[in-house]
């Protein structure tokens, strides 16, 4: 696995988030948040030319007090997730899927929810 050229972790209110930029990468519209832990093994996985999740874990026992085992269930998952976010790429990518938040799920369910009518001067503007 690696990163995606152009994906980058930045911090804005206290929140790590992952940035897109660059060209290649204009059409990306999420927004990832990561907690530390995380965002520890996002930095030190841009430092390498590739990773694995044997990689991952052994980062995670040696800034962390976990075993093994946790850390590369914990390191399948969050790579799973960061290879359905589309922010790594390679053959060795766990298939996953993106835990959404709870606005996330709420917003699908407007999308889906016809629109309402607009009433007044939106309505004689956009009409």
């Amino acid at each position: 696995m690696k990163v995606k050229k152009g994906f980058n972790l930045r911090e804005v209110c206290g929140e790590h988030i992952i940035v897109a930029e660059g060209d290649e990468n204009i059409d990306f519209s999420n927004i990832i948040s990561m907690n530390e832990s995380s965002a520890y093994l996002w930095e030190e996985a841009q430092k390498k030319n590739s990773f694995n999740i044997t990689d991952l874990a052994k980062l995670l026992c040696s800034q962390y007090e976990v075993d093994m085992a946790t850390a590369l269930k914990d390191a399948t998952t969050l790579a799973a997730q960061w290879g359905a976010a589309g922010i790594i790429e390679g053959d060795d990518v766990p298939e996953g899927t993106i835990r959404k938040t709870v606005a996330q799920e709420s917003n699908t369910a407007t999308r889906t929810e016809k629109p309402k009518e607009k009433k007044g001067f939106f309505k004689k503007i956009f009409g």
